[in-house]
């Protein structure tokens, strides 16, 4: 108990210490490459990089490739000046319109301190200094990219050796060396500037010339070509599943079932794809009795199988009661006790993370929807069956493993919710790409309980569905999409799980393999969502994220475009609908916080800021942030150093030394052949109290609570955030340069010297800025 106190008095005393100074003067030192004086005096290694005419006829560097297949490109090492007594940022300065050459994947720099790798490859707290790939981060402008210098080597020295170095990119999903480390083979981006300074909020010299926000045009698109293309690809797939001595895979089952309700397909009403479906189930049932095991292995089990039963159940009752060639038993029974297997099983073994149990559970769902048509008797109460589906969408409390007697385990304890109040995925923290699990997860539950019943499927489905796709909307920002037309990006700068900026073309719902554009609207009707529907059709992105999808291989991507022309005849047919998505430019300014997952998105006047609060701390307290921030002549990227009030369990975190992956040890040794070391190695991050409910955990193991504070204070620029994720008030001093700030939720002028925050509010200061 002694310890929480104490720790909770150091981090009241530190939260004042948020004090903005101004961003100009807080700079210490800057080197502008292509400048000679300025390199000779930062005494500058440039042998394996040139000088190019950069963006806006300014100087830069550009780092080389190796000479020979590699990963590890060439370097600029330079010496600048730091504060010996205050923590320091380091900060680079991009054109953001650079992109990869034709071919390259992506391109990264990594930055070191004394010989030392700031930050991790992938996924890590602190991340690379750049990530280049093939579209342009912000175009016609600079971008400004922010990294911590770990405090323990700067502290009481004037000058420390820097080094930027070009190295290939990644993939991250890669199970050996070769498939995960990409060989370097293009230039780097260029690199203009490199600042050191202590305001984590970088702000460049009014002499600096800057970009302008490009005019945009709309997309053009040939709607009937690429409707005549995405019929003729289903029906080409459909009739290579038909041809004979074929028996379809898995996924391809639920294909041909959805395709034969599709008048405009050759699968329509057609009797050899029905018997096709049969032969598939029929096979798993048989592998099954030869070897269960892949049902284990696939999360997934055998729910596509089920999905197509379920859909052709009236088609399939001349079938049913006949016996599987070679064995004796009925179909009926065959098929319903292999569905129970794979129902039974992975039931026992649901998946903590949101989009894991959505899988999971929906293909328990599917299963036991299927053995109810089948064998009623073997079937559960639909009310258990679709308590599963109301846990993975966060309606209920989720309970974790059942045993054989449906008995839960409730692993997360009896309180743990699958998504945030506000409608967000609870993972560790906020995801961007996955996050947007609405359209292929949520939407296929909401569907799956359609019945001739209840056609209009679970109300509480619905309300969650709506919930968390409004909840998305308002991580959509204006930017160009690949070919330099208007559009709406999602964020991923902020999101725990994403690397690969900026975020892919999104309005209502991002198309993936399960889930396209239209999709949602269209199962809730909801005026809201349609509005953004039409936003998406009037920018004319609606065809481009047809055309994205059909680009897909699998068979999900395919099931995806069976619902294009239905859904498209639809969406012209709806009331224009006022609704347009949050940033949208002449919107009004808004802010939206999620204690949930510690995010913030805010629209005031020309900025738009998110930030993730709680930043991949996976172990403990790191009091860093993530932060995303444009206006329409600059773009910041930075990871800077925060304050927060938490529950401190005595216990700390000895930071590994891992300059790969923070959460793995794949491939280290291939970084540490190379001499990689992790500048912030061995340093120690105390341990916020985990709940007694959770008795696995232990120091080093990654928990959702071990590194969430109670409250967190930054101030960012002109913005100034208190977030309470907490469960009582919290009264917290604020330094006197927010006084006379505007608070955004109230429009009240803020004049006092402590702010009080209520359980789950989070309070935003803003300093209007004054014209000149």
């Amino acid at each position: 108990m002694a310890s929480f106190v104490t720790r909770f008095i150091f981090v009241i005393l530190a939260l004042i210490s948020f004090n903005p100074t101004d961003a100009a003067e807080s700079v210490v030192d800057s080197i502008n490459f292509g400048d000679k004086r300025s390199e000779d005096s930062h005494n500058l290694d440039s042998s394996q990089s040139k000088i190019v005419k950069g963006a806006l006829k300014s100087p830069a560097r550009v780092i080389d490739p190796p000479s020979s297949e590699h990963w590890r490109g060439g370097r600029l090492t330079f010496q600048m000046a730091v504060d010996p007594d205050k923590p320091n940022y380091f900060t680079a300065k991009f054109w953001g319109g650079d992109i990869v050459h034709e071919g390259e994947h992506e391109t990264r720099l990594f930055l070191f301190l004394e010989g030392k790798q700031i930050g991790n490859r992938h996924l890590g707290e602190v991340g690379p200094l750049d990530i280049m790939g093939k579209t342009p981060r912000f175009p016609n402008r600079f971008l400004y990219k922010t990294l911590p210098l770990p405090r323990h080597m700067t502290q009481g020295k004037k000058s420390v050796q820097l080094a930027i170095e070009s190295q290939g990119g990644i993939w991250g999903y890669g199970q050996t060396f070769e498939k995960f480390q990409h060989n370097l083979r293009d230039p780097s981006r260029s690199i203009y500037r490199c600042y050191s300074h202590t305001d984590p909020f970088f702000e460049p010299d009014k002499s600096e010339a800057q970009g302008k926000e490009p005019r945009l045009a709309v997309r053009t698109e040939n709607a009937n070509e690429l409707m005549q293309a995405v019929r003729k690809r289903i029906d080409d797939v459909i009739r290579k599943e038909l041809r004979d001595g074929y028996i379809p895979k898995m996924y391809a089952l639920r294909f041909l079932a959805n395709a034969g309700y599709e008048p405009w397909t050759v699968a329509y009403h057609n009797k050899q794809a029905l018997e096709k479906v049969v032969q598939g189930v029929d096979k798993h049932y048989i592998d099954y009795k030869k070897d269960a095991s892949f049902i284990e292995d696939e999360w997934i089990g055998v729910g596509p199988p089920a999905d197509g039963v379920i859909v052709l159940i009236d088609a399939l009752k001349s079938y049913l009661d006949k016996p599987i060639p070679g064995t004796k038993i009925k179909r009926r029974q065959a098929w319903a006790e292999l569905f129970a297997k794979s129902r039974d099983w992975h039931v026992a073994h649901r998946r903590a993370y949101t989009n894991q149990t959505m899988i999971v559970d929906l293909n328990i769902y599917l299963c036991d929807r299927a053995i109810s048509k089948l064998v009623p008797k073997m079937a559960w109460k639909e009310k258990d069956a679709l308590r599963l589906l109301h846990e993975a969408a966060g309606a209920k409390p989720w309970s974790g493993s059942w045993d054989e007697k449906g008995r839960p385990n409730y692993a997360k304890g009896n309180k743990y919710l699958q998504l945030t109040e506000k409608g967000l995925t609870r993972e560790l923290g906020f995801v961007g790409g996955y996050g947007e699990i609405v359209g292929e997860l949520v939407l296929a539950m909401f569907e799956a309980t359609k019945t001739k019943k209840e056609p209009k499927g679970d109300p509480i489905l619905r309300e969650q569905l709506i919930k968390m796709a409004k909840a998305r909307t308002v991580f959509r920002y204006p930017l160009p999409d690949d070919d330099g037309f208007r559009a709406m990006r999602l964020e991923g700068v902020v999101g725990w799980r994403d690397w690969k900026y900026p975020g892919p073309v999104v309005y209502d719902q991002m198309a993936t393999d399960s889930g396209g554009p239209l999709d949602i609207a269209r199962a809730t009707e909801d005026p809201e969502l349609i509005g953004y529907c039409q936003q998406m059709l009037a920018d004319n992105q609606f065809f481009a994220a047809v055309e994205e999808t059909k680009s897909r291989r699998g068979f999900d991507p395919l099931n995806t475009l069976l619902r294009v022309p239905r859904n498209y005849q639809w969406m012209m047919k709806q009331k224009r609908q006022k609704h347009r998505l949050p940033m949208t430019e002449g919107q009004p300014n808004f802010v939206f916080a999620d204690p949930g997952v510690g995010v913030v998105a805010i629209k005031q006047d020309e900025h738009i800021l998110y930030c993730s609060l709680y930043w991949r701390a996976r172990y403990a307290i790191n009091n860093l942030a993530r932060v995303h921030h444009m206006t329409p002549q600059i773009e910041r990227d930075a990871t800077v150093n925060i304050n927060s009030i938490f529950a401190d369990s005595g216990e700390f975190h000895t930071i590994r030394d891992r300059t790969n992956m923070p959460f793995s040890r794949n491939f280290d040794n291939d970084y540490k052949k190379e001499g990689m070391e992790l500048a912030t190695a061995g340093q120690r991050q105390p341990i916020a109290r985990v709940p007694s409910s959770e008795k696995d955990f232990k120091p080093g193991k990654e928990n959702i609570h071990a590194g969430k504070a109670q409250v967190y204070g930054m101030s960012y620029g002109p913005f100034c955030i208190v977030m309470n994720c907490g469960n009582r008030a919290q009264s917290i001093p604020i330094p006197k340069a927010y006084q006379g700030a505007k608070n955004l939720e109230t429009d009240e002028v803020f004049s006092k010297t402590r702010l009080k925050v209520q359980r789950g509010q989070t309070v935003v200061l803003y300093l209007e800025q004054k014209s000149d």
